[in-house]
């Protein structure tokens, strides 16, 4: 499995104190490779950050600043990021014209700071000043009297200036007596790479799932059917569901519920962050796996309660998550909000649930002693199991045909 990799350095405030940290792309090559890909890098941290990783994890209470294209500000990618805990940092290199302004203005709207990265003053950058609530002023470029002259011109109510890339205590001295109110840079701290296995996804699936999202006549429940499919894209919603994007009323109990939750909107978005960052396959028969634990265990409920079940089929699908994240169940688990009762049948194998789990794992491995007091004869389970593998592979041929309508 991949490894990610994201940097971390914090911006201080007057007293020293953690103020949030940036979030900067990283890669095993880099910087070797060169430059990557603007769009590719953002599309890199904020999926890192809000899927592969975690913004508690990486950031804890404080805010994310993270690098924004002009791309991703004006086709709003950004959004699938949580306003009240990311600052959005706009390049130098986004010229303030009417979309790119409008798109900034829509950010701050929704609640997102906006801050202005290595910045120098010009003129035409007066219609970002008024927007902005964080300046991150480029003291390399300026000597001491141009890094006064910018605190006394930016000066305003409300406005936070950062001194970014200070290296020295002479350098903190001399923006700090000017009025600074933050700042970065290798005096107070060297990036932190921060390493984490990457979730594989099913590009295929995403492709999938993209062509459902475009349909006009698509619905909540075709893009559920293409998300259950899916164990990786699951536990996706899953995450960003579980991320202060969404105050949730209750806990989630299937995918059905996270797709709502989410709308087609949010996950449209997710997705197109997902495909730029290009993530790689999966494991086959791992997937196989999940596609056939989940076509089971929602069959096994209609046995047991008189009625297929979504949270059955989640159970199912998510039984392999734990190998997909080479951690513990339970440390995956605590990074999604899912009810007790799915929880206690994914690491427990308790309840109903859990019993229709451990029947379908019985099947796999042949264990006639794992059948006793199922509400079905053996026989009946291994139907059931046979029908279950019938129907994944019918899914597995269903995105082998898309793959070839792909190429």
């Amino acid at each position: 499995m991949a490894t990610v990799l994201i940097g971390r350095q914090p911006i201080c405030d007057r007293n020293l104190d953690t103020y949030g940290y940036e979030l900067l792309y990283r890669s095993e090559s880099w910087p070797a490779n060169g430059i990557l890909d603007g769009d590719q890098a953002t599309a890199s941290v904020a999926i890192n950050t809000i899927y592969n990783i975690g913004l508690d994890r990486l950031v804890g209470q404080h805010r994310a600043f993270i690098n924004m294209t002009r791309s991703f500000l004006v086709e709003g990618l950004y959004k699938a990021l949580p306003s009240d805990r990311v600052i959005l940092e706009v390049l130098e290199d986004v010229e303030p014209d009417g979309p790119a302004l409008a798109a900034i203005s829509e950010a701050a709207s929704l609640g997102y700071g906006i801050a202005l990265d290595d910045f120098v003053y010009a003129e035409k950058l007066e219609p970002l000043i008024e927007l902005a609530s964080v300046i991150k002023v480029e003291t390399r470029a300026l000597d001491r009297q141009g890094i006064a002259e910018h605190a006394r011109i930016l000066d305003r109510p409300g406005l936070l200036l950062l001194a970014e890339k200070v290296e020295t205590q002479e350098e903190y001295t001399v923006c700090r007596d000017a009025g600074y109110d933050l700042f970065q840079g290798y005096f107070f701290c060297r990036p932190k790479v921060l390493r984490r296995k990457r979730i594989p996804t099913d590009h295929l699936a995403l492709i999938r799932l993209t062509a459902a999202l475009h349909d006009p006549e698509a619905d909540i429940k075709e893009v559920e059917r293409v998300v259950e499919r899916n164990v990786s894209l699951s536990y996706m919603l899953l995450r960003i569901v579980n991320s202060s994007l969404h105050a949730l009323p209750r806990r989630i109990e299937s995918i059905r519920q996270a797709v709502v939750l989410l709308g087609l909107d949010m996950i449209q978005k997710c997705v197109s962050l997902l495909l730029m960052t290009t993530i790689g396959d999966k494991p086959r028969e791992l997937m196989m796996t999940a596609l056939v634990r989940a076509r089971f265990c929602e069959q096994y409920a209609a046995f047991a309660e008189g009625r297929p079940s979504a949270k059955y089929f989640t159970v199912g699908l998510l039984s392999v998550v734990d190998a997909l994240m080479d951690m513990s169940m339970k440390e995956v688990l605590d990074s999604v909000c899912l009810t007790d009762e799915i929880q206690a049948a994914l690491i427990h194998r308790e309840g109903v649930l859990g019993e229709a789990l451990s029947a379908v794992v019985a099947c796999e491995q042949s264990d006639a002693r794992a059948f006793n007091g199922a509400p079905l004869d053996q026989g009946a389970l291994q139907d059931c199991y046979f029908e279950a593998l019938s129907w994944a592979f019918e899914v597995q041929k269903e995105l082998a045909g898309l793959s070839g309508v792909a190429r």
